[in-house]
């Protein structure tokens, strides 16, 4: 083995401390113990003799001591890194000022440009007559605008807000608390962070609190655009992207009780005439960034529906949809009552899905689905707002029969809020067929579930069914066709909708918007 005879020649020339990378050079600006200087003071003496005497045996014991020593150091200096709160000046010091053992663990993955960027928290809500599935849809505008915003100067540590459910209009369950649910009842919250960067009310709270101090009770946003539709939204028959400040209706006086919550407040209230994609709102937020820059940003959007989407079902829209994988607890209620009610199981069904979305590819459509039919049958609101293209109960049953007979089914479940009286006419309609139907277990699973957990468990049910027929416009149903394009079912067995009449059935029917991948 060749040594080297420079004064380090205590290493092997292959060996020496320059020779590992620039980066680990171990070269410290900081004073280090005593015991490493005797070592380094060692290493100075002569070089040992050719033919490996005795000084030459206890150089790579000298070498492991020192390497032990820096090594000790730079555990120390990175735990106490940790353990002071560091602000972004701080980690950017202190990465600046350390060329340490172990630091390409951490300094070198941070883009110190990136701390620059203040964190803009961007907080949205939608009108309150809006429904359970569009507001998932409303996410996913703002999800993929967030995503894109992230690799702009300026927003790269953006962070999307997420508005708690509360009493939604479809929720009729008026003997359970249903305010101020946090999304982590309803969605997998890890897997939508493998998307992008979003925070639940309750950490956005915590946060808040971490950044301004505990006796921080108020939340003060710097920014609160309230959105509204132009009244011509069309300039010569075309449709524009822009937005308009205009004069805001009494009352608002940046003092509203957002979410519910009472403890909200801001100091710049604006309402704005706005038409066109999210996207648009970036221009939005250039044109009324602070003058002074902040270390953070608090933005609020009232009235997110507005803001349409940019592309929709394209890739960006995809991979935002489907990192919305349902929590955990209520796909277990789902798998549980398929397996007791409709002998169904994601191994037999070929329905298996990856632990992660991320990992999901393009494959063929081979999904199977249980041996029954799903119906989504909508009722309430659509009976008189839909009244042309919804059917009566009779007519839907009529066509359910001829699709359990055509499959050779013999289960239907149906998906529905329709009234008991309803489904029990829909039953005595089937009367051969075996018609089934989820309801909670008792009180306590409603309480648990929500009304939005049983509607998630129907969907779940429906997106494993061997083949699926949903109401027309309705986004409930296409909520399940996304669910099943995920999955992988034949495009013929899920874009389905009933007709008015069963005597006429080529009507107009719901678009079919399969599924892309990068």
């Amino acid at each position: 083995m060749r040594f080297s005879h420079s004064p380090a020649c205590l290493l092997p020339a292959h060996l020496s401390a320059r020779a590992f990378s620039p980066s680990l050079s171990l070269s410290l600006s900081l004073s280090v113990s005593s015991a490493e200087d005797e070592i380094i003071d060692s290493s100075r003496k002569p070089c040992a003799e050719p033919n490996g005497g005795p000084l030459a045996m206890q150089r790579p014991h000298s070498f492991k001591l020192i390497l032990m020593n820096r090594t000790v150091y730079s555990l120390l200096l990175l735990a106490f890194s940790q353990i002071v709160h560091t602000t972004s000046a701080h980690l950017r010091e202190l990465c600046e000022k350390r060329d340490i053992f172990f630091e390409p663990y951490r300094c070198q993955l941070v883009d110190l440009d990136l701390l620059d960027d203040p964190v803009l928290y961007l907080l949205y809500d939608v009108n309150p007559s809006e429904g359970f599935n569009l507001r998932r849809d409303v996410y996913i505008r703002l999800a993929v605008f967030v995503q894109f915003l992230r690799t702009q100067r300026g927003y790269r540590r953006t962070r999307l807000v997420l508005p708690p459910w509360s009493s939604l209009v479809h929720w009729r369950s008026g003997n359970i608390d249903q305010q101020q649910l946090l999304w982590g009842n309803f969605f997998d919250l890890p897997s939508m962070r493998l998307y992008t960067d979003v925070l639940d009310m309750d950490e956005f709270f915590a946060e808040y609190g971490r950044l301004h101090g505990p006796g921080a009770t108020t939340v003060v946003l710097d920014e609160v655009y309230k959105l509204k539709h132009f009244e011509q939204m069309f300039e010569n028959g075309v449709f524009v992207d822009k937005f308009e400040e205009h004069v805001c209706p009494k009352g608002h006086d940046g003092a509203l009780a957002y979410f519910g919550y009472g403890n909200f407040t801001a100091d710049a209230f604006t309402c704005l005439h706005f038409q066109g994609s999210a996207m648009l709102l970036h221009r939005l937020l250039e044109r009324y960034r602070p003058g002074r820059p902040h270390a953070t940003r608090y933005v609020h959007v009232l009235n997110a529906e507005i803001v349409l989407h940019d592309l929709w079902g394209n890739v960006d829209y995809w991979e935002a949809r489907r990192s919305m994988r349902f929590a955990p607890p209520l796909v277990d209620v789902a798998t549980r009552f398929r397996a007791e009610y409709l002998n169904s199981s994601d191994r037999a069904d070929r329905t298996v899905r990856p632990a992660r979305w991320t990992d999901e590819r393009s494959r063929p459509r081979k999904a199977r689905g249980g041996e029954y039919l799903c119906a989504h049958l909508r009722r309430a609101d659509f009976l008189y707002g839909r009244d042309k293209t919804t059917p009566t109960v009779q007519s839907a049953a009529l066509q359910i029969r001829a699709k359990l007979l055509e499959l050779g089914l013999k289960t239907v479940f149906v998906a529905s809020d329709c009234t008991r009286m309803e489904f029990y006419n829909l039953k005595n309609y089937l009367k051969r067929f075996r018609v089934v139907r989820f309801v909670p277990e008792s009180y306590e699973q409603r309480a648990e579930l929500k009304d939005g957990g049983v509607a998630i468990v129907d969907q779940i049910v429906c997106s494993h069914a061997r083949y699926f027929i949903g109401t027309y416009e309705s986004t409930f149903t296409y909520r399940i066709y996304e669910e099943r394009e995920i999955i992988g079912f034949p495009k013929d067995l899920t874009f389905n909708t009933f007709c008015k009449s069963e005597k006429d059935m080529n009507c107009e029917k719901n678009t079919v918007w399969p599924i892309v991948y990068h």
